[in-house]
């Protein structure tokens, strides 16, 4: 028996990066310091939308087990004509994988649980907005040389990537946003 395309059944509204914020421990480096960066961002709209477990049910009667989604998070240096690649998480991969639960503490019998590429135990969330952050809110941190920027003032920008293939209730998509400049100084 042939798969039902049930992408049609759905409308999402258009998938989105929000809020991508960069930030520092501090404003101001000598030159032999570390600088700590963090960068945060949200992805929003359809493809959250579509992580419920309501989904998950039809999608796993439909054996659509799996969502996978890929990450790429970028430190730039904004100078001049040309931006500097300062550090990057060229491939981050998180997927989230729907099963039947026989856990009563769960509210839905279809459930995910969210596996991390890097080998580590799979995530198993406690609410449906637990999920959702646990696949769709990213958190990263990077450490950068101040004598690899050198003295002066230098404006620091994230770039933040995601994208996701074709599942049976959703089509595939990719995403990219910027943050604002983070201005730090390096006597």
């Amino acid at each position: 028996m042939p798969l039902r395309d049930r992408r049609g059944d759905y409308s999402w509204l258009a998938t989105r990066i929000d809020g991508v914020q960069i930030s520092a421990d501090r404003k101001s480096y000598s030159g032999s310091d570390t600088i700590n960066v963090n960068v945060e961002f949200r992805i929003v709209g359809g493809l959250r939308e579509a992580f419920h477990p309501d989904v998950w049910t039809v999608a796993w009667e439909d054996f659509d087990k799996i969502l996978r989604l890929t990450l790429r998070v970028a430190l730039k240096s904004q100078g001049g004509v040309r931006a500097t690649k300062l550090a990057e998480i060229k491939k981050e991969v998180r997927k989230a994988s729907f099963y039947w639960s026989r856990d009563p503490d769960l509210p839905y019998r279809i459930w995910a649980m969210i596996v991390p590429e890097d080998g580590g135990p799979p995530k198993i969330p406690r609410g449906v907005e637990d999920a959702k952050s646990k696949m769709l809110d990213v958190e990263k941190r990077f450490q950068i040389s101040a004598s690899e920027l050198g003295p002066g003032t230098h404006k620091i920008v994230a770039e933040a990537k995601g994208k996701w293939g074709r599942r049976s209730f959703i089509e595939k998509g990719e995403v990219a946003s910027r943050s604002k400049p983070l201005v730090i100084r390096i006597e």
